[in-house]
């Protein structure tokens, strides 16, 4: 949890951050002298509360919807324990980078009824107020090419036959299901975790997506852009040049420029 150093009796808004790591890996702890460290100060700066939380892994015994009902928790925990923290419930929002991204986008499109997880947190809402989307997956069927023709999955094995374990793996963990002889219910599932298809109750959205990721490649990005122009809800694409999957290599001007920007549109949908 990381606080404003003199926040008076003021309650805090709150932004939820959910780390990267392809669904199973990583945790909650900030890297040093990384932009995500750098802009989650700029958001202490401006009186915000951050927190960095943990969601349970995908493995051979965990899988989807356990992250999401994880990611849904930690809002109603923040709405549980807003007296104790001094938390504004009425201003809360995501940000996620990468299978965070996703996560995140995932919470705040779905409402209450969905993806409920711990039963003692179920009275209380979900409901956010915007989501910071660092270069998310948005279509997991496409991302993880579950209707490619077989006829190019095996030569694609043929060059690298990593890229099919990976993927093979990464279905299996999200799905519970082998995407090798249970096609059909990994197709399935995937869609039902796929935020480009929760298109009642989307809110306020930034998107920033690097247009040189191979990781996951700005068309997601894209194609919710236009989902969200189809709704009509406020949001806005910052395609940023030369970016990679993680923003490693961008220029350190350009980057806070990036991070501004994002702690620019957390403030103004301030209520």
């Amino acid at each position: 949890m990381y606080r404003p150093k003199n926040s008076g009796q003021e309650k805090l808004p709150v932004v939820i951050f959910l780390h990267g790591g392809a669904w199973a890996l990583g945790d909650k702890v900030i890297a040093p002298d990384n932009y995500i460290e750098q802009t989650i100060l700029k958001l202490t700066e401006k009186n915000y509360a951050v927190l960095s939380v943990n969601y349970r892994l995908v493995s051979d015994y965990v899988h989807f919807p356990g992250p999401i009902e994880d990611s849904k928790d930690a809002v109603k925990w923040v709405r549980k324990n807003a007296d104790q923290y001094g938390f504004d419930v009425e201003n809360i929002g995501y940000w996620g980078v990468s299978a965070g991204a996703h996560l995140s986008l995932l919470s705040a499109y779905t409402p209450d009824n969905e993806f409920v997880g711990d039963q003692e947190l179920s009275k209380y809402s979900g409901k956010v107020n915007y989501v910071v989307d660092n270069f998310g997956p948005t279509d997991m069927n496409r991302l993880l090419h579950t209707r490619a023709p077989k006829p190019l999955l095996f030569i694609v094995g043929l060059i690298s036959k990593k890229i099919i374990d990976i993927r093979t793996k990464i279905a299996k963990g999200m799905t519970g299901y082998d995407v090798n002889t249970e096609r059909k219910k990994v197709i399935k599932a995937c869609k039902t975790i796929s935020p480009l298809y929760y298109t009642e109750n989307t809110v306020p959205t930034l998107i920033l997506h690097g247009n040189k990721d191979k990781i996951a490649p700005i068309r997601h990005s894209k194609r919710l852009n236009k989902m969200l122009d189809k709704t009509k809800t406020t949001h806005e694409l910052i395609i940023v040049k030369k970016g990679n999957h993680g923003f490693k290599d961008t220029d350190k001007a350009y980057q806070d420029e990036l991070n501004n920007a994002m702690v620019n549109f957390i403030v103004s949908q301030i209520k």
